[in-house]
C-alpha cells in the first residue's frame, strides 16, 4: 500500500518533472512504481508495467499545474528572443553601421562573419559546460556577458573595438540561446515549446527592424546596443522562472553517449540550414532577375516575414494538439511543413512573375518557420545526450554561415539560378530523411512498449 501511495505520488508530481524542485525519480523508487501502477492514457488504454513514463504521462499531469510549465517556457522563450535580436535584425543592422562607422560592403560582412562566427564557436565549450552547471546559475552567467559586452558595444570608439566587444557579447549570446534549446527540450511539450521559441525571436526582430533605424538617427549606431542591452536587463528577474539544476539532473532519459541516429539527425539540420539560407539569401537576386524591381522584391519578402510568424504560431497550435493526443505523431506536420519549402523552392524555377515569386516566399517562409520546430523537437526527442543541443547551436551556425558561401559559388560557376535552387531541393529532401528516419532502437523500443 505504501509503494502505491508512493507511485500515485509520483505521478502526480510527473507533469513537472525537470521543473520540480524535487526532480524526477531515478533507480528503485522508479522500477518500483513502474511494477505497481498502469498510467492511463487519455482513454488509449495503459502502459505496461514494463515500459518506462513517457513524455505522454509527462503531459498529461502538466496540464494540471501550468505554472510549473509556462513559466520556465515564458522565461526560455523571452531570453533566446532578446539574445537572437543583433542576428535576425541583421538587415536593419546593416544600413545602421554603414552609416554610422561609415563601413564598406565588405567589412559590414566581416562584421556578421565575426557576430554569427562567435554564436556557434561558443558551441564548442558549452559541449562540456551545459550539462555539468545549474541551468539558472548559466543563464545568469550568459545573461550577464550578454550585457556587459553590449554596453561595452555601445561604447566603442572604433569599428576594431567594436568587433572585439562584438565576438563577446555574440559569445554571450550564443550561450543563452545553447541554454534555451536545452531547456526546452527537456520541456513535455516540445514541438509547442519549440513552436513558441521560433515565434517569439520572430516577432521581437520584427519590431527591431523598424525601430534600429530611428535609435540611430537619435543615438547614433552603437545606440541600438544599448537598447538591446537595456531590453536583457528587463528580462533578468525572468532567470528565477528556471530550475536551480543541472541540466544532466533535470533529464528524465537515460545519459548515455552522442548516438548514431542523433548524428544522423544533426546532420538533418545541418542540411536544412545550408539549403535555407543558401535560397534565402538570394532570394532577391532570384526576383530580380525574373524581371522584378528591388522594391517589389523586398516588398514581397518583408510581406513573408509575416507568414513566417504565422508558421510558428500555428507549429505551437499543432504542438498543443498533438500534446493533447498521446498517441498522435508529429511525422505528419514534418511531412508538411517539408512539403512546403520543397514545393516553394520548386516553385522559382524558371522565369517567374510576380505572383508566383510572392507566392513562393510566403509559402517558403511559412513552411520553414513551421517545421522548424517539429524538426529541432524531433532531434530533442531521440538525442542520447543533453550536449546534443550545444551541436545542434553550432550545426545551424555552420548551416547559416556555409549556405549562402555555397550557393554563391554555384551561381558564380553556373551562372544561372536554377542551378542553387536544384541545390536548395536536394538538400531539403535530404534534410527530410535525415531527420525523420526511424533508428533500430527506436524501431525496439516501440515494440517493448506495445508488447
Amino acid at each position: 500500500m505504501t509503494n502505491l501511495r508512493a507511485c500515485s505520488d509520483f505521478l502526480a508530481d510527473a507533469g513537472v518533472f525537470i521543473f520540480d524542485g524535487a526532480g524526477p525519480l531515478h533507480g528503485n523508487a522508479l522500477r518500483t512504481c513502474r511494477h505497481h501502477v498502469n498510467v492511463p492514457l487519455h482513454g488509449h488504454g495503459s502502459v505496461p508495467a514494463t515500459a518506462r513514463p513517457g513524455r505522454a504521462d509527462a503531459m498529461m499531469v502538466a496540464s494540471s499545474r501550468p505554472g510549473r510549465y509556462w513559466l520556465p517556457l515564458a522565461a526560455l522563450v523571452i531570453f533566446s528572443a532578446v539574445s537572437s535580436i543583433m542576428s535576425l535584425g541583421a538587415p536593419a543592422l546593416a544600413g545602421v553601421l554603414t552609416r554610422g562607422f561609415h563601413l564598406t560592403s565588405a567589412e559590414v560582412g566581416f562584421y556578421f562573419l565575426v557576430e554569427l562566427g562567435s554564436v556557434s564557436l561558443v558551441s564548442i565549450p558549452a559541449i562540456w559546460l551545459v550539462p555539468r552547471i545549474r541551468l539558472r546559475r548559466a543563464m545568469a552567467g550568459g545573461v550577464a556577458i550578454f550585457i556587459i559586452f553590449n554596453l561595452l558595444s555601445w561604447c566603442a570608439p572604433d569599428y576594431t573595438l567594436l568587433l572585439f566587444t562584438r565576438a563577446g557579447a555574440a559569445a554571450g549570446e550564443g550561450f543563452v540561446m545553447i541554454l534555451t534549446m536545452t531547456g526546452i527540450s527537456l520541456l513535455p511539450r516540445q514541438e509547442m515549446s519549440f513552436g513558441f521559441w521560433v515565434a517569439g525571436q520572430l516577432i521581437l526582430s520584427a519590431m527591431v527592424i523598424v525601430v534600429f533605424p530611428v535609435i540611430a538617427d537619435h543615438s547614433g549606431a552603437c545606440g541600438v546596443y544599448a537598447f538591446v542591452g537595456l531590453l536583457m536587463t528587463l528580462a533578468i528577474p525572468c532567470v528565477f522562472w528556471l530550475p536551480d539544476r543541472t541540466p544532466a539532473a533535470l533529464h528524465t532519459g537515460e545519459h548515455t553517449g552522442f548516438s548514431l541516429s542523433s548524428g544522423l539527425r544533426v546532420l538533418g539540420v545541418l542540411c536544412f540550414y545550408l539549403g535555407l539560407s543558401g535560397v534565402w539569401t538570394f532570394l532577391e537576386k532570384i526576383g530580380m532577375d525574373s524581371g522584378l524591381s528591388r522594391g517589389a522584391t523586398d516588398q514581397f519578402m518583408a510581406t513573408a516575414a509575416l507568414f513566417g510568424i504565422a508558421g510558428g504560431l500555428c507549429a505551437s497550435a499543432v504542438g498543443h494538439y498533438l500534446s493533447r493526443r498521446a498517441s498522435s505523431s508529429a511525422y505528419p506536420a514534418l511531412l508538411t511543413g517539408y512539403g512546403m519549402i520543397i514545393v516553394a523552392v520548386a516553385a522559382l524555377l524558371g522565369h517567374i512573375g510576380w505572383p508566383r515569386f510572392f507566392t513562393a516566399s510566403c509559402l517558403f517562409k511559412f513552411g520553414w518557420t513551421f517545421v522548424v520546430p517539429f524538426v529541432l523537437a524531433r532531434v530533442a526527442q531521440h538525442a542520447a545526450a543533453i550536449e546534443t543541443m550545444a551541436i545542434v547551436n553550432l550545426t545551424i551556425g555552420a548551416g547559416f554561415a556555409f549556405g549562402p558561401a555555397i550557393s554563391g559559388y554555384l551561381l558564380q560557376a553556373t551562372g544561372h539560378d536554377d542551378a542553387l535552387i536544384m541545390a536548395g531541393e536536394c538538400l531539403m529532401l535530404l534534410s527530410a530523411f535525415l531527420v525523420m528516419h526511424r533508428s533500430s532502437e527506436q524501431g525496439m523500443a516501440s515494440t517493448r512498449v506495445s508488447g
